[in-house]
């Protein structure tokens, strides 16, 4: 396998992992073990998607790059293992609250990179604010989760599309 392949693969991933993402902020799922196996399934296609991504544009994207990449696998191992409070905290809580600030960091790197497509990166960045934005308004806090999702999803599934297009 040739790397142009596992850039493909990896661009998949991201596209599916989105995909899923945006479909599980929807809650349209009721049944709490087929929950639990597509937040799974999600996780770890987020995880080789998000490999891909940073190592696609690795060259440009400096030590802010590097430390967002490795501070966002280590939160996505965090939020794919068991949400157990064996820590005094909840790792999927502290694994979310982590991977926003590396997705932060990543977007911010690659937009001084001047890395493209640039819809990545705004789209990590709206779902970091509307996650703070919308949470505040009381009115919209019910939302904020949804929100999000859908946005973090949409840059998974910006970065993957531009990974296959390679």
């Amino acid at each position: 396998m040739n790397t142009q392949q596992l850039f493909r693969l990896a661009g998949a991933a991201a596209i599916i992992g989105g995909a899923g993402r945006i479909f599980s902020a929807l809650d349209l799922l009721q049944d709490q073990t087929s929950r639990e196996w597509l937040w799974t399934a999600i996780d770890v296609f987020l995880l080789f998607g998000w490999f891909g991504i940073y190592l696609a544009r690795a060259d440009k994207l400096g030590f802010l790059g590097l430390t967002s990449f490795v501070v966002g696998a280590a939160a996505l191992s965090f939020i794919g293992g068991p949400d157990a409070d064996v820590f005094g905290f909840s790792t999927y809580e502290q694994g979310a609250v982590t991977l926003v600030i590396a997705t932060l960091g990543l977007s911010l790197a690659w937009l001084r990179g001047g890395e493209k497509p640039l819809s990545a990166p705004l789209l990590w960045l709206g779902a970091a604010i509307a996650a703070g934005a919308l949470s505040s308004i009381p009115a919209l806090a019910p939302y904020h989760f949804v929100v999000a999702g859908v946005l973090f999803g949409a840059a998974f599934i910006a970065g993957g599309w531009n990974l296959l297009r390679r």
